[in-house]
C-alpha cells in the first residue's frame, strides 16, 4: 500500500513540475533591456511629439511590409500592431501606423520578408516624412536594441462536410444548382433559387 501510494505522489509532483515549466517561457526581451523600456508609450504618442519622447526605448510589435538592407545596417518598415500577453503581435490587421527600425548588420531579406511578424525594441530616434506612393507619410524612426523574428503561424484550413443537398436542383450530393461546394456563395434566402 506504501509503495502504491508513494509512486501516486512521484507522479503528481512530475506532472505539476511538467506544468509548470510549460508555462515558462522564456521571455522575448532579457530583462535588463525590459527594464529600460517605457511600455506606456505608444506609436501616435511618439509620432505627435517627438521631441519629448526622443531616446525613450520603446517595445512594439507588428507585420513586417519590407526589409532593406544598407551599408550601416538592415531597414525594417513594420505595420505597428498590438502586441498579446507574450509580446506577440495579435492577429488581424488594425494598427495605429507605420514605423522604421534600423538594426545593425544585415538581415537577410528572404527571412525578414513581408508579413513576418516581429517584436521591437528600440530607441526613439526621430520622426521623417517618407513617400508611400504618391504622399509623404510620418514614420517614427528607431534604432534597434533587439528584433524578434516570430515563428509564421500555422495555416488555418477549413473542412466542411461533404455530400447531402444544399439548395438549388443539383447534380447529386454536395453539388448546388451553380456548382460544387457546401454553402452556395449565391444562395440569398431559403427560396433564392425560386
Amino acid at each position: 500500500m506504501f509503495q502504491r501510494s508513494a509512486g501516486l505522489c512521484l507522479a503528481l509532483a512530475l506532472i505539476a513540475c511538467l506544468w509548470l515549466f510549460a508555462g515558462c517561457a522564456p521571455p522575448v526581451v532579457p530583462p535588463e533591456l525590459m527594464e529600460q523600456v517605457d511600455q506606456k508609450l505608444t506609436l501616435p504618442q511618439v509620432r505627435d511629439n517627438p521631441q519629448e519622447n526622443m531616446n525613450k526605448t520603446v517595445l512594439w510589435g507588428g507585420r513586417i511590409i519590407r526589409t532593406v538592407n544598407k551599408k550601416k545596417g538592415t531597414l525594417i518598415e513594420v505595420l505597428q500592431i498590438a502586441l498579446d500577453s507574450q509580446d506577440r503581435p495579435k492577429t488581424g490587421y488594425e494598427s495605429s501606423g507605420r514605423f522604421i527600425v534600423a538594426m545593425q548588420g544585415f538581415l537577410d531579406p528572404e527571412i525578414y520578408h513581408k508579413n513576418r511578424e516581429v517584436t521591437v525594441v528600440g530607441q526613439v530616434v526621430g520622426v521623417e516624412l517618407l513617400p508611400v506612393g504618391e504622399i509623404k507619410y510620418k514614420y517614427v524612426l528607431l534604432r534597434g536594441r533587439e528584433v524578434k523574428l516570430w515563428q509564421k503561424r500555422p495555416d488555418v484550413v477549413q473542412v466542411y462536410p461533404t455530400g447531402g443537398f444544399y439548395g438549388g436542383f443539383g447534380a447529386g450530393p454536395g453539388w448546388g444548382a451553380m456548382g460544387p461546394g457546401p454553402y452556395p456563395y449565391w444562395f440569398a434566402g431559403p427560396y433564392g433559387w425560386w
